[in-house]
């Protein structure tokens, strides 16, 4: 009989040689930006318009005095304060002070190699204006969050960056791993090198990378991308001095992944281990960014399941995908979207385990530049058993596609979901394995109805109203797509290729022709139309529709067009 099991830990670590080495995780122990009675006030009477208003803001004294104080204030008011007195509570305490100052990359230049290698004039203007968006989204933190760390709720990085977009207030993961793509490309190396730094830091304070620089972030993390962005940044530069120095820590981050995020599945007798999202068990509570619509979701469910929902809804955010019908175990299918159906952690995701098993393979590839064979050969055995688990658990034989597999049914979850594409795109699949492979796939994309549209493809087909659902095209998941299509050696799936890369870089210069933006989402139905996320169109950005574009633009420049 199938069922799932703990994961044979010691074993894995056994393998890598790593038992002891692994850093202790930690999650946020604020009692003003992520738990207690204060938070808890403030945001279920909703004095701001948005529960992450108040986390967001700094203290003007001691977290101690300032705690003090409340306990004051409630005792005062037999623990119901009026909103004039939290309002008067507030201003006393707390100030909307900005942690990030503008930053100018100093590598940055406005015409890189990519400008010479594009045909089409409007194409060519069209680049040129991408990239002159960097600067715009250059930031670096301020000193005083380095000075008075206890003040705020940002975490401090040392290097500059580049945010998604004008209104983000931190340095967020797994946008920047797609940012950074666009920087190599835009010859950045500098600023990509102190973007890297940034998550090593990260890694070294917590033993992991935060979903953003948030200590209300701490307790989960986003797709792990760290490996990729060193592997990619290495292959540009071939820095071995920096390699070196930082090798052990971007070991330390996938030993984080292996230690709490892996669980065994039995099938037909054998073992695979895969990795799930599931946020730390020891925060508790809503989210404090989104604390108000958490709790009222939370009324919703048994009391004694409450914390399990808090934890459900977290773990989908560590996904990336927040939030998306393909959390939902019940039914994937149904018209509307009850967050309290959540239950991301009995899902194994095929583009989480498609991205660990790269970055595995390449960790392993980068202790192999280094000479460190013995060490490469333990991170590619890894690899190699990520791949054999991916394709015995995820992949189906019979609709020729790769599924999320739902640890609690046992079985594969046959619904259309855009990261179906990940194993291809992430070279999870076995070599010898990756052509026939295509072929199957193709036929799966060309029946499921999936590349009908002209704005791109959309996240699933389900239109639950969820930012990752139909209608919405993610330009990090087009990449996702279209790479799984270009690198299949499979004469069909280049050609689907050819035939997205066109319709995605036309639609990206509609956009852009009629707003002068670069958004985060787009709309399936209507070339260049911006998806739902309609409170970013007044903002520059968007760092990960840039970079995509600026790939597009720098491998078929010769040849698009936009006619």
């Amino acid at each position: 009989m199938s069922k799932i099991s703990s994961p044979p830990y010691v074993l894995l670590y056994l393998v890598l040689g790593l038992l002891n080495t692994c850093a202790q995780v930690s999650a946020c122990n604020s009692t003003i930006y992520c738990t207690g009675e204060l938070l808890h006030t403030v945001q279920i009477r909703k004095i701001f318009g948005h529960s992450r208003t108040f986390v967001d803001l700094k203290l003007t004294k001691s977290p101690k005095t300032v705690l003090r104080t409340f306990e004051a204030l409630m005792t005062e008011t037999d623990n119901n304060p009026s909103s004039v007195q939290l309002r008067g509570f507030l201003e006393k305490h707390f100030e909307d002070r900005e942690e990030l100052r503008y930053w100018h990359p100093t590598d940055f230049t406005p015409v890189p190699p990519i400008i010479s290698e594009i045909k089409n004039p409007d194409l060519l203007q069209f680049a040129k204006d991408i990239i002159n968006i960097w600067p715009k989204l250059g930031r670096k933190v301020s000193k005083d969050v380095y000075k008075n760390p206890k003040l705020y709720s940002f975490i401090y990085v040392p290097r500059g960056f580049i945010v998604p977009s004008e209104n983000y207030k931190e340095l967020y993961y797994w946008d920047s791993y797609w940012i950074i793509r666009g920087l190599l490309i835009s010859k950045m190396m500098k600023t990509v090198r102190g973007m890297i730094e940034n998550f090593l830091y990260l890694v070294v304070k917590f033993g992991y990378v935060p979903s953003g620089t948030r200590v209300y972030y701490l307790g989960r993390s986003q797709p792990p991308f760290l490996s990729w962005m060193v592997y990619d940044y290495f292959t540009a530069t071939g820095d071995k001095a920096w390699l070196e120095q930082n090798i052990a820590t971007v070991e330390t981050e996938l030993q984080y992944w292996l230690k709490k995020k892996t669980v065994t599945v039995e099938l037909k007798g054998s073992g695979y281990t895969l990795l799930r999202y599931v946020s730390d068990k020891y925060f508790k509570g809503p989210r404090p960014e989104s604390y108000n619509e958490d709790y009222t979701n939370a009324q919703k469910v048994p009391e004694n399941i409450r914390e399990l929902f808090y934890m459900q809804i977290k773990s989908a955010v560590e996904s990336g995908w927040d939030f998306s019908s393909r959390w939902l175990v019940t039914s994937a299918a149904k018209a509307e979207f009850n967050l309290t159906d959540v239950s991301t952690t009995k899902i194994l995701p095929v583009d989480l385990n498609a991205i660990f098993a790269a970055a595995l393979q390449k960790t392993g590839n980068l202790r192999d530049h280094l000479g460190h064979h013995q060490s490469a050969t333990k991170w590619w055995n890894l690899a190699e058993q990520w791949r054999d688990a991916i394709d015995n658990v995820l992949w189906d034989s019979d609709d020729g596609v790769w599924y999320d597999f739902d640890s609690r049914q046992m079985s594969r979850r046959k619904f259309f979901y855009i990261s179906c594409a990940s194993p291809l795109w992430a070279g999870a699949v076995e070599p010898w394995l990756v052509p026939e492979r295509a072929r199957y796939f193709v036929r799966y994309l060309e029946s499921s109805g999936a590349l009908r549209f002209p704005g791109g493809v959309p996240a699933s087909l389900w239109h639950t109203g969820e930012q990752y659902d139909y209608p919405n095209v993610w330009p990090p998941l087009q990449a996702m797509m279209i790479s799984a299509l270009e690198n299949s050696d499979c004469s069909e799936a280049k050609r689907l290729a050819r035939h997205q890369i066109q319709l995605w870089v036309r639609a990206m210069y509609a956009g852009f022709k009629k707003y002068k933006r670069m958004f985060d989402n787009y709309n399936c139905l209507i070339t260049g139309e911006h998806g739902s996320r309609t409170d970013y169109i007044s903002q520059y950005g968007f760092g990960w529709t840039n970079a995509y574009t600026l790939e597009l633009l720098q491998k078929y420049g010769s040849e698009l067009t936009l006619d």
